[in-house]
């Protein structure tokens, strides 16, 4: 997997790296917002359709992506589903996917242990790759650049328009989102339904986290 072609769900994991601090933020959701980005590469690629206001599978071939790949397949054997329940449940065997893709493509080093003896926890460590920075440029050009927002090509548009509903302030700034208001609205098409989704469901999610961090 070459590293300037990370697909959007890797892709967002890797920008909601703080590489100042070396470590992942919106940790209680970004689970939420790979699962949008791997719908999203799935519309993108063709292979999810919208029917009446949820995703369908279509014929196609496989992505070689397991995170995709298996999540097009759950799709594919499950009942119908609103996009907003695609990106609200079973999200972690796709974040798991993704982490183990990038530790493959040598831009993250998992290491696991066992908490308390008993239960294996793993975690994740960035390594000083490109892979982030050409990510960041992409973001910054799509958001901020002086081409037409219809000329961005699809996937950057994609990309930071879902960083912007998942709250990545790694790539775009509460200011940045504000000031860039309509920029942002014009690019939002290219993240499909799975970008509605996200930006409805969010302020939900962080609601619940906040109550169960207060608890």
């Amino acid at each position: 997997m070459p590293q300037h072609q990370l697909s959007l769900p890797a892709g967002l994991y890797l920008l909601a790296w703080n590489t100042d601090k070396q470590k992942l933020t919106s940790a209680d959701t970004i689970g939420h917002v790979v699962r949008a980005g791997a719908l999203a590469e799935l519309a993108l690629q063709g292979l999810l359709a919208d029917a009446d206001g949820r995703p369908a599978a279509a014929e196609g071939a496989p992505t070689g992506e397991p995170a995709l790949d298996d999540l097009l397949e759950l799709i594919a054997r499950s009942r119908p589903l609103a996009w907003k329940g695609w990106i609200n449940q079973g999200v972690k065997p796709t974040l798991t996917a993704v982490r183990e893709q990038l530790a493959e493509a040598g831009c993250l080093s998992l290491d696991t242990h066992r908490l308390g003896g008993l239960v294996p926890v793993t975690t994740a460590n960035l390594r000083p790759t490109e892979a982030g920075d050409i990510l960041r440029k992409q973001a910054v050009r799509a958001l901020r650049g002086e081409e037409p927002a219809d000329a961005v090509p699809d996937r950057d548009a994609a990309l930071v328009t879902l960083a912007a509903a998942g709250g990545l302030r790694t790539v775009i700034s509460e200011a940045e989102t504000r000031a860039y208001q309509q920029r942002l609205a014009a690019l939002a098409g290219r993240g499909g339904p799975a970008f509605e989704a996200l930006r409805r469901i969010l302020p939900e999610l962080r609601e619940t986290v906040e109550i169960a961090h207060a608890g």
